[in-house]
């Protein structure tokens, strides 16, 4: 390489490095400001992480220590909560008060579940179930009614589980066959467990029908 282009080169990377500087001046803040975002994020999800997983064990902690005592009310602070924590402590709570002897204490935990805007559906249908099982003879009888009509359409989680119950409430009504008719269905569906099989066959025995009729018929 001659000593001119040697020059030439010792410019070129003289002007490229005073640009870059100038560059640097000029938007350098840009830059400063990516990388402080970039690490404050990083350091923010690091301590909301363990925040959670510290809220979690507190109050699976509190969860255990109520369930041990048999003391519901412990649990106040978490039901105040948001969900899905507040939803499951409701549902421990009428548990535990139901285990008290407080059956209308926890049916009033239970509807608080079913009130609950922020509580996943599934959680509500379960609440409505364990309602109409708890009182589904006291219920008013379109409350009654419109529970039924909720957990038992086509697709819902406990659907058959609700049908076992409304069979039920036909038997206490004293409509026999209808409680038969509901019966037969839970029979033959391809979804039923063979507990809930074997409950449905014993009640049908037990009011009178032939549960191998039945099936095959429908």
């Amino acid at each position: 390489m001659s000593e001119s282009e040697s020059f030439i080169e010792e410019v070129s990377d003289e002007v490229r490095r005073d640009k870059l500087f100038k560059l640097f001046k000029k938007y350098g803040w840009i830059l400063g400001l990516v990388v402080l975002v970039i690490v404050g994020g990083t350091a923010y999800n690091e301590w909301n992480k363990s925040t959670q997983e510290t809220a979690a064990r507190l109050s699976g902690d509190l969860m255990l220590a109520a369930r041990a005592t048999g003391n519901a009310e412990a649990l106040s602070t978490l039901t105040a909560g948001e969900a899905p924590l507040a939803v499951l402590a409701k549902f421990e709570r009428a548990n535990l008060l139901l285990d008290g002897g407080d059956t209308a204490g926890a049916l009033d935990a239970l509807r608080a579940v079913t009130t609950d805007m922020s509580a996943p559906l599934i959680y509500a249908d379960l609440a409505w179930l364990k309602i109409v099982m708890l009182d589904g003879a006291n219920m008013p009888e379109n409350e009654r009614n419109g529970a039924y009509e909720r957990l038992m359409v086509q697709g819902a989680p406990y659907r058959l589980l609700a049908q076992e119950q409304l069979a039920m409430q036909y038997v206490r009504d004293g409509d026999i066959e209808a409680a038969k008719t509901e019966l037969a269905a839970i029979l033959v569906d391809p979804s039923v467990t063979p507990g809930l099989r074997s409950r449905a066959q014993q009640l049908m025995v037990a009011l009178g029908g032939d549960t191998e009729a039945d099936t095959a018929n429908g």
